[in-house]
């Protein structure tokens, strides 16, 4: 069964929370997370709207057994589209450093969204976020993540970046996809 849920928003709504204070620390962490995770949605979203369309197109193809879920299957799944079918290859030279791109900014984000906070205060210029990493029947480490005032600006515009270059790519797939049948 299929559920629909539906959000109705207020014109009113806001960005108040009880204790966080305009242009506080607090404030200015909330915003940079959430601008992270939304435009991260979005970005990792075109991404899986073209493994959706490659599955549709190339049924039977021993590449489609199994749908990726997280990112990296979904970078090795569409690297081995790419590189091996004739009809993608036309995008291969652009998808490799996208998909490299996606890699990296998604080690950046994973280490923000998923590490806890360390300190609710700009410490010398910086978020400080704890990760604790799983190393599979060895053991558990910690480490800490910086999100530094100094790196943000380049690391906001390669989020944007990445979000309208995935977008054009997958676009630009699924027409040639429409136009091959």
């Amino acid at each position: 069964m299929r559920r629909v849920v539906y959000f109705t928003l207020g014109v009113s709504m806001s960005f108040d929370l009880p204790g966080v204070k305009p242009n506080s620390d607090i404030e200015t962490l909330f915003k940079t997370v959430g601008f992270i995770v939304v435009q991260w949605g979005q970005t990792e979203q075109n991404l899986d709207l073209m493994v959706a369309g490659l599955f549709g197109s190339f049924k039977g193809h021993p590449l489609f057994n199994r749908r990726p879920r997280n990112l990296e299957p979904k970078v090795k799944f569409l690297r081995d589209c790419f590189e091996q079918l004739p009809e993608l290859a036309q995008f291969r030279a652009e998808s490799d450093p996208l998909l490299s791109r996606f890699l990296t900014v998604g080690e950046k984000r994973n280490d923000i969204v998923h590490g806890g906070i360390a300190d609710l205060s700009i410490k010398d210029g910086a978020f400080i976020f704890l990760k604790i990493d799983v190393v599979a029947k060895e053991h558990h480490s910690i480490r800490s993540v910086f999100l530094d005032d100094s790196d943000w600006p380049a690391f906001r515009k390669e989020l944007m970046r990445l979000g309208k270059d995935v977008q054009s790519l997958s676009r630009r797939v699924r027409d040639s996809l429409k136009a091959r049948t």
